[in-house]
């Protein structure tokens, strides 16, 4: 008899600088996603980085989260599973393939010129060069990003400054499992997401 297995997804609430990670989906901008290459069609006016940052570059500072009005910064995760799979006990991991999507506000930001569209891709490059959420798997031994057959990570931009950024990843897990109700034992594995920085 094999042991019984439990996924529970575990969306923990860390500070980010005066900032709020959190676990909540943000219904407008991903709600409904089932193919992310339907959100990838764009045919509007190529963009550059300047066009976005503020006209005075160098108020515009990377490391420091954007906060209105002097609020905490919201950001919003949603994490969609699309397999588990090579659930090892003896390394006492699991392998799990998902879209991780981050969603927040940056008012600092311009909107580009002549802006019809709802949304507008970025170059996911830009996120080098604009704040982003510092979060991380606290209990992932290894993660890979999708690179087949071009990378599977995409930015986007809407009316509202909002970016949300989505990408594929697969991830390796550990979960801290007991087996001293072998072979009728349960176990119960987390995914845990933190702030790098600011956890």
């Amino acid at each position: 008899m094999t042991s019984k297995w439990t996924l529970l997804l575990i969306p923990l609430m860390t500070s980010c600088f005066h900032s709020t990670l959190g676990a909540k989906t943000n219904r407008n901008n991903y709600a409904n996603i089932s193919d992310i290459g339907e959100l990838s069609k764009h045919h509007a006016v190529s963009l550059s980085l300047s066009d976005i940052l503020p006209q005075h570059h160098k108020t515009y500072d990377k490391n420091r989260a954007p906060k209105l009005l002097g609020q905490p910064t919201v950001v919003y995760f949603h994490v969609t599973v699309l397999s588990i799979d090579s659930i090892n006990e003896e390394s006492m991991t699991y392998v799990a393939d998902i879209f991780l999507a981050q969603s927040w506000r940056d008012p600092r930001l311009r909107l580009p010129e002549n802006m019809s569209e709802e949304y507008r891709i970025l170059d996911v490059d830009w996120l080098h060069n604009i704040w982003r959420p510092d979060c991380f798997f606290k209990n992932a031994k290894k993660v890979t990003f999708h690179e087949m057959s071009i990378p599977n990570h995409y930015l986007w931009l809407y009316h509202d400054k909002t970016l949300l950024y989505m990408s594929k990843l697969t991830l390796v897990l550990s979960c801290a499992m007991k087996f001293e109700s072998y072979p009728h034992d349960t176990q119960v594995c987390s995914m845990m997401i933190e702030s790098c920085k600011y956890g």
